[in-house]
């Protein structure tokens, strides 16, 4: 799998949405190469945003990351660049995972924009997944990284996907979890780890979560049945 491929699968599976609001990558260019973790949300929030062909067009160009760069606006507020919590957050538990922001392929489960979650139809997951199989196919990510763990999320989507035996750990804000589940995503043994929602959910300064995913994001993997 090439760069130059994942435009050509971008332009094939999302040709009906060419002409809507929506992105595919948050981060630069130069994060589709081997990393460990592979960040993934919901969908793209606000309204107004380019068209998802301008998004394909510049796939293998943008320099920006939409959690470091942007300024991001909402009923409650106006952040200047990469300072909304949604941003801050995640950025956080990268850094804290001893990665840079920067160098980490991120992206969302749905590439169309909606203000609201809700307002998003979910059955598009499985429109843009063949996108993400190529983008991982490059990334080759140790663990895919999701906001958002409920039922209808990006780690309830994977789960219902690819299964797997879930593990459990308080995320520190009354009954919410932190989940985690191992599985073989194109051929590779994955660790698919979902946080609640960043927009809701705050984890700066809980490290015992932090420690938590270091523990599932390092540890090796099953040895392959013969």
């Amino acid at each position: 799998m090439t760069k130059n491929e994942i435009v050509n699968i971008a332009k094939t599976h999302l040709a009906q949405f060419h002409t809507k609001p929506g992105a595919i990558l948050y981060s630069s260019h130069e994060t589709l190469k081997p990393g460990s973790v592979y960040l993934l949300g919901f969908n793209p929030g606000g309204s107004g945003g380019p068209h998802l062909n301008q998004s394909i067009e510049k796939l293998l160009t943008n320099e920006e990351n939409s959690y470091l760069d942007e300024c991001w606006a909402n009923k409650r507020g106006t952040w200047k660049e990469g300072e909304a919590p949604l941003q801050e957050r995640v950025c956080w538990v990268l850094e804290n995972l001893g990665l840079n922001p920067r160098e980490v392929c991120a992206s969302n489960l749905i590439f169309l924009q909606s203000q609201k979650a809700i307002d998003i139809d979910y059955a598009l997951a499985d429109i843009c997944w063949p996108v993400h199989e190529a983008l991982l196919e490059i990334v080759k990510p140790r663990m895919i990284l999701v906001f958002g763990n409920s039922v209808l999320s990006p780690y309830g989507y994977l789960h219902s996907k690819y299964g797997g035996e879930q593990d459990y750990i308080p995320s520190g804000h009354g009954n919410w979890k932190i989940k985690c589940f191992r599985c073989v995503i194109g051929g590779k043994d994955s660790i698919v780890a979902g946080l609640p929602h960043l927009s809701r959910y705050k984890p700066i300064g809980k490290k015992h979560v932090i420690q938590q995913l270091n523990v599932w994001l390092h540890e090796q993997p099953p040895p392959t049945k013969k």
